[in-house]
């Protein structure tokens, strides 16, 4: 199952409906909602499926899981099951010589079914090996895949009702033995359902319709029938009953076969996130009510049959094969990243060697182009004096040269040739008649009255506009 992924489990027995969400994450995968269990009281078959596809629709909108996988639990009574000696073939000659033997197993045409199988450890001859055969209708499993896409999901699986309790119960139970007979007896609804196990693998799968006070003695039945024939790599231990409290006396028994039992109390709790705690009344429903659709989203190794002819998740090697993959894109696209980065640093770190390198002759690049600066705006003002632009320095000059002796100027503002001066004097009226005496200063004005300040000078504030003489001629340039 991928890390974090949500898969919900339908499984349809008889009557009842069972839906759980189940996610996964760093440990086991554990219910992430609480499960739905209800009673169908559709009579025909269609009603059931109508009636089921909307309370599905209802599971998804309320936990708001759409979008999310899906994996159906095929029930008991639409799985046929067979074991068979094969030749041992190569893998991919092994499906058309099943399909060849479809018709001799089952009572329907190959083209009507969606099978798989599993080879079982033991050999049932010197150069054959022993096939667990399973199959479903195809008109089923392609009415759950539309059903499925109607409420929001998409269906990833269809898993065989035994495959599904055999992956339930090792979850819920890492103790039990890989090597043990397993039986688990349960009701569905309206009929019993019994599944042997064999090293966890389905080796029998059946259910029976009954009322439900002749389910124990019915159930009981079954597992006398699903323990004849047991394949020799089921031990030489009793048989371990899974079943309702009550059904079956404690201290165990034998069944038929010669085959022993004893009995291990009712199905073990399912794993369950945190936020899914006791107390509801969806979320006390007994775990064997569920299993079928708990086991069905986690068995991601059990025989698949939406991917008829697939032979569960594929051989040990291809598993092994898978996993050498993921790996190497894993580290593949962690190298990338921290070479880009180590490549990166090294030409940074060059980059630095050179900038620190040129710096000294940086600097004095900086300090000639400030010299140029300077000298550039030097010749600037030069050339806008030689340009007839320097009349601000002109206009200074002729000031200064008619201004009194003790004459102080605080401002001076020169505009387009208008100037007006403030300053202090200790004769003001004598800068009048200076400024105006050969016309180079015309409308020469007072622009406030003088005042005299506590050292004896007076402050004043003149305007004048400045005249500039007419260009000289050529004798006077010479």
């Amino acid at each position: 199952m991928n890390l974090f992924q949500t898969v919900v489990g339908i499984e349809l027995s008889g009557r009842r409906l069972a839906l759980a969400a189940v996610r996964g994450g760093f440990g086991r995968p554990a219910l992430c909602a609480p499960p739905l269990v209800c009673d169908l009281r559709g009579e025909r078959e269609q009603q059931l499926l109508a009636e089921a596809e909307g309370a599905l629709g209802d599971f998804v909108a309320r936990n708001g899981l759409k979008g999310s996988a899906a994996r159906l639990c095929v029930p008991a009574d639409r799985v046929y099951s067979a074991r068979v000696s094969f030749p041992r073939v190569r893998e991919k000659d092994l499906r058309p010589a099943l399909e060849l033997e479809l018709e001799r197993l089952f009572p329907f045409p190959p083209s009507r079914l969606r099978f798989g199988w599993r080879r079982l450890p033991g050999a049932a001859g010197g150069k054959d090996v022993t096939l667990v055969v399973t199959a479903a209708p195809a008109e089923y499993i392609e009415w759950w895949e539309e059903a499925v896409s109607r409420a929001g999901l998409r269906l990833t699986g269809a898993i065989p009702s035994g495959w599904a309790l055999s992956a339930a119960r090792s979850f819920a139970d890492r103790g039990s033995g890989a090597g043990r007979v397993t039986a688990i007896v349960r009701e569905t609804g309206d009929a019993v359902e019994c599944s042997v196990l064999s090293g966890g693998v389905p080796v029998f799968s059946s259910s029976r319709q009954c009322p439900p006070g002749l389910m124990p003695s019915e159930g009981f039945s079954l597992l006398e029938e699903g323990l004849v024939d047991l394949p020799s790599a089921g031990g030489d231990g009793p048989v371990d009953l899974v079943a309702p409290p009550g059904w079956y006396d404690e201290e165990g028994g034998e069944a038929g076969g010669g085959s022993a039992f004893r009995f291990v109390g009712d199905f073990p709790p399912l794993p369950a996130m945190p936020t899914v705690g006791p107390g509801g009344a969806e979320e006390s429903v007994p775990a064997r009510k569920i299993a079928g659709a708990f086991g069905a989203a986690v068995a991601f190794r059990a025989i698949d049959l939406a991917e008829p002819g697939i032979e569960g998740r594929g051989s040990r090697m291809a598993r092994l094969s898978a996993g050498i993959l993921a790996l190497a894109a894993i580290l593949l696209a962690l190298a990338w990243p921290a070479g880009l980065y180590w490549n990166t640093k090294a030409e940074l770190s060059r980059l630095d060697a050179e900038i620190a390198a040129l710096r000294p002759d940086v600097d004095e690049v900086e300090v000639a182009v400030g010299d140029l600066v300077s000298v550039g705006a030097k010749i600037s003002l030069l050339r806008e004096a030689s340009a007839g632009r320097g009349e601000p320095f002109l206009i200074l000059k002729e000031l200064t040269d008619r201004l009194p002796e003790k004459t102080w100027l605080t401002g001076l503002r020169v505009e387009d040739r208008k100037v007006e001066m403030d300053g202090l004097s200790p004769s003001a009226n004598e800068i009048f008649p200076l400024l105006a005496r050969d016309g180079k200063f015309r409308g020469v004005t007072f622009t406030s009255p003088t005042t005299r300040q506590p050292d004896n000078l007076e402050r004043f504030r003149i305007r004048a506009e400045f005249v500039p003489l007419p260009p000289p001629g050529k004798e006077a340039a010479r």
